[in-house]
C-alpha cells in the first residue's frame, strides 16, 4: 500500500485512486481529484458487475481534515456502465464510503462531527469543519436516533437510584377556556439517575406518575428489583410509579426539599412577626425581621459580629415566637443528622414535644408533614441518599439548555442529555466503524 491508497483509506472512499490534487495552505484547503476503479465497481441497483464503461460523472464530497488541511474537496469521478443483470442500459456504481443522511458527507467526517458534536454545540463544529450549521444539526439528530437503536445499557449498580424534574419550556397556552384560565405553560423532563455513577438512564415527558412509570421501564424488572433506595422529592406521581414498579426499592425523601419546606414555614413565621412590629411602630424588630435578614435568622452557624450576635441575642428576648421558631429549625437539622435509626427517633420525638410546647400552627403543619413522611425520612437516614446527584444533573442541563440558545424539540433535548449526561455517546455505544461503514440495525 503506498501513501495514496492510504489517503483513500483514511476517506473512506474505497475503490478509487487519487490522481491529482492542489493545496491551498494560506486557506488550509487541499482538492483532491479522485476516480473510482472499474474492477471495484458494481451496479448501484443490483450490486452485480458492471461492463462496458460509458463515462464517469463528476460529485463534490468533503472529507475529513488531512494534517494541517482542515477543508477537504473530493471531486470524485463516478462510474457510469453497462448492467447486464438489470435493464442492459448505462447505470451508475454504487458510491461507498458517503453517509446515508448527509450525502455531500464522506463518512469519516460525519464520525469525526459526530463525536465533536457530542462535547461542542452544533454552530460550534460547523465553524470548525466550515460546513453549514444546519446540516451539522441533521447529522446529530440521525446519528443520536441510530445510536439509541444501538444503545445497551452497560452493567452499573443500580441499588441507589434518584429521579428529577428539569425545565424543558415555557410556552403561551391557546387553549384558554376563559380570561381566568393560565396564560403560560411550562412543561417539564422527568430523568431517572443512578446515583453510582452519576449518568441519566432514561428521560421522558412530564413530572407525574406516567413520566417516571416511563422512566423505569426501560430498566428490566430483574433489573429493577435490584433497586434498594430511591431518592425522591415530595411528588406523589413519583412515589406511586417506585412504589409500583420497584417493589424493593425504599423512598427516601430528598433532605434538601425537606428542609426547603422547613425554612418556608420559618419565612412565614417571620412574616407574621414583621407585619406585626410594623403594626406596633417597633423599629428594632422591623428591621431585623426584614426580608434581606431572613437567611442570617435561618442559617445554622452564621458569621455575625459581635455586635451583631448581640442584635440577634436582643430580638431573641423580645420575641418568643421568633426565638422557638429558630430553635425548632435548628434542632430539625440535628435530628437529620443523626446516623441510627434509634437515635433518629428519640430525637424526632424531642422535636415533636418541641413543636408542641411552642404553639406555632405553621410548625404544627410542617410536622403533621414530618409525620406523613417518617418512613421516608428514616429511609434517608439509613442511606444517607439524597437527590444531590439529580440536581447536579440538572445544572449541567441548563448549561447545555444555554449553550443551545433554548430547544424547541423535546425529542432533540431529551437525547442530547442522554448523549451529554448518559450513555448515548461514542464511549458507551461502539461507532469506531462507522468512519468506513455504518451497519444497518437489527
Amino acid at each position: 500500500m503506498d501513501f495514496s491508497d492510504l489517503i483513500i483509506d483514511a476517506l473512506g472512499l474505497y475503490g478509487a485512486r487519487i490522481e491529482s490534487y492542489k493545496a491551498n495552505k494560506s486557506e488550509l484547503k487541499l482538492e483532491l481529484q479522485v476516480r473510482q476503479l472499474r474492477e471495484h465497481a458494481v451496479c448501484n441497483r443490483c450490486k452485480g458487475p458492471l461492463h462496458s464503461v460509458k463515462d464517469y460523472r463528476k460529485r463534490i464530497l468533503r472529507g475529513p481534515p488531512i494534517g494541517a488541511y482542515r477543508e477537504v474537496i473530493v471531486h470524485y469521478l463516478r462510474l457510469r456502465a453497462v448492467c447486464h443483470a438489470c435493464s442492459g442500459a448505462p447505470e451508475l456504481a454504487e458510491l461507498r464510503g458517503t453517509h446515508p443522511e448527509v450525502s455531500n458527507l464522506t463518512l469519516a467526517l460525519a464520525e469525526m462531527a459526530g463525536r465533536l458534536m457530542e462535547e461542542l454545540t452544533c454552530e460550534a463544529t460547523a465553524r470548525y469543519f466550515r460546513l453549514n450549521s444546519k446540516t451539522m444539526w441533521d447529522l446529530d439528530q440521525w446519528r443520536m436516533r441510530r445510536m439509541k437503536q444501538d444503545l445497551k445499557l452497560p452493567d452499573v449498580d443500580v441499588r441507589l437510584m434518584s429521579a428529577d424534574e428539569v425545565h424543558f419550556r415555557t410556552i403561551e397556552n391557546n387553549l384558554r377556556q376563559n380570561p381566568f384560565s393560565e396564560r403560560w405553560v411550562t412543561k417539564y423532563l422527568t430523568n431517572l439517575v443512578c446515583s453510582k455513577v452519576s449518568k441519566v438512564i432514561s428521560n421522558a415527558g412530564g413530572r407525574d406518575t406516567q413520566a417516571l412509570a416511563t422512566c423505569l421501564k426501560v430498566l428490566p424488572k430483574k433489573t429493577r428489583e435490584k433497586i434498594e433506595y430511591f431518592a425522591l422529592d415530595m411528588n406523589a406521581g413519583y412515589f406511586k410509579a417506585v412504589t409500583k414498579l420497584c417493589p424493593n426499592a425504599e423512598i427516601a425523601v430528598d433532605r434538601f426539599h425537606l428542609v426547603q419546606e422547613l425554612n418556608e414555614a420559618f419565612n412565614d413565621v417571620r412574616k407574621a412577626e414583621f407585619k406585626m412590629a410594623k403594626q406596633r411602630q417597633d423599629e428594632f424588630q422591623t428591621s431585623m425581621l426584614e426580608g434581606g435578614r431572613r437567611f442570617i435568622l435561618m442559617e445554622r452557624k452564621p458569621r455575625l459580629s459581635i455586635e451583631e450576635r448581640n442584635m440577634l441575642g436582643k430580638l431573641k428576648m423580645l420575641n418568643t415566637n421568633i426565638n422557638a421558631a429558630m430553635l425548632i429549625v435548628d434542632y430539625f437539622h440535628k435530628v437529620l443528622d443523626k446516623n441510627t435509626i434509634p437515635k433518629f427517633r428519640k430525637a424526632l420525638a424531642q422535636w415533636y414535644c418541641l413543636v408542641r410546647e411552642a404553639g406555632i400552627k405553621r410548625f404544627r403543619k410542617f410536622a403533621r408533614q414530618v409525620r406523613k413522611y417518617r418512613l421516608n425520612i428514616e429511609a434517608y437516614i439509613k442511606s444517607n441518599l439524597t437527590t444531590a446527584v439529580s440536581e447536579g444533573i440538572n445544572n449541567k442541563i441548563k448549561v447545555l439548555k444555554r449553550m443551545g440558545y433554548g430547544y424547541t424539540n423535546q425529542e432533540s433535548f431529551q437525547l442530547k442529555i442522554l448523549q451529554r449526561c448518559g450513555f448515548l455517546n461514542s464511549q458507551f455505544v461502539d461507532t469506531s466503524m462507522w468512519h468506513w461503514h455504518i451497519p444497518h440495525p437489527q
